[in-house]
């Protein structure tokens, strides 16, 4: 064997180790190029109140992305949102501008983060208060399950309490998960994981590792009627930190 053939061997097999390790668990991304849409809403207090939203053209920077929506001041640079449709930021009043990408919470500038096909980027207006730490939200569900963050997807999981089997397949569909089994049964380190439990409506989302970050794995928990969640079943969560 010649030293480019030693040489392309190597490199090949490189390559095929890089993509069995997933990249630490992440599938590639469903449209991870500059095509395709992506959709940007502008809400206050926690989704409540409907500002603006539209479709933008992936590829392009969520900043100018959501310029393209509305009228935005920057501060530091340009680096950070000040104001949005004339509604500013105010230290004085704990109220500011927050965004999520797929109901993870951003952890760079907007100015930075890059729009990729399928993402729902979501600016919320509100007091910093008990909210200031969450980082993911149920209001963009099927996402993060679909699309991840910053074109990055997990594999999904799903786990269903005795007698929700049924409906939990409804929600594998969904979320393409190939693991679907009752609750209590292991489930992958690097999985998102979708739980579907018995009790009155409630929806809730939290990082698996607290503070881990939009890079994170997920655990949502939903106990309610499965087709609220499905195509055509009403989203009674949209634009919700969670249910009630």
């Amino acid at each position: 064997m010649s030293a480019r053939s030693v040489v392309r061997v190597a490199v090949l097999a490189l390559a095929l180790v890089l993509a069995g390790s997933g990249c630490a668990g992440f599938l590639p991304g469903k449209g991870s190029g500059t095509g395709g849409h992506a959709t940007v809403w502008i809400t206050k207090n926690r989704g409540t109140q409907l500002v603006r939203a539209g479709r933008v053209q992936a590829g392009q920077t969520l900043m100018r992305a959501l310029g393209s929506l509305a009228p935005v001041d920057t501060r530091y640079g340009g680096r950070y949102v000040q104001s949005i449709d004339g509604v500013s930021g105010s230290a004085s009043a704990q109220r500011d501008w927050f965004w999520f990408v797929n109901g993870l919470l951003g952890d760079t500038s907007a100015a930075e983060y890059r729009l990729h096909p399928g993402d729902v980027a979501w600016w919320d207006y509100r007091a910093w208060g008990k909210d200031y730490g969450t980082d993911v939200v149920v209001g963009a569900f099927p996402e993060p399950f679909l699309h991840g963050f910053d074109g990055r997807v997990r594999p999904a999981a799903v786990r269903y309490a005795p007698s929700l089997r049924s409906g939990a397949e409804r929600v594998a569909e969904l979320l393409h998960a190939r693991s679907v089994r009752p609750l209590g049964e292991p489930v992958a380190a690097n999985a998102n994981v979708f739980r579907l439990v018995t009790g009155p409506r409630r929806f809730v989302a939290a990082f698996r590792t607290p503070g881990s970050g939009p890079d994170g794995a997920v655990v949502f928990t939903y106990s309610g009627p499965v087709g609220e969640l499905l195509p055509g079943g009403g989203r009674p969560y949209l634009r919700r930190f969670s249910l009630p």
